[in-house]
């Protein structure tokens, strides 16, 4: 009977093992997942300041044959 119970406690250390590594792999991979959009959400928010401050500029900007006709 001791023989089987040491069997029985291996096996369940090692069960208990694999679902320990499997939690840690799936927070891993959440951790991942999270920093990518992240990621990609501050990408897209400085495009878009690009883009708004491009147009800004260009609101700014005069046409050569205008600079002409003052001259």
């Amino acid at each position: 009977m001791g023989y089987n119970m040491y069997l029985y406690e291996k096996a369940r250390e090692a069960y208990y093992q694999d679902l320990r590594l499997e939690m840690e792999k799936r927070r891993l991979l959440s951790r991942l997942l999270r920093r990518r959009s992240m990621s990609r959400r501050a990408a897209g928010k400085l495009g878009l300041l690009l883009l708004k401050a491009g147009a800004w500029l260009k609101q700014f900007e005069q046409p050569s044959a205008a600079l002409e006709d003052q001259i």
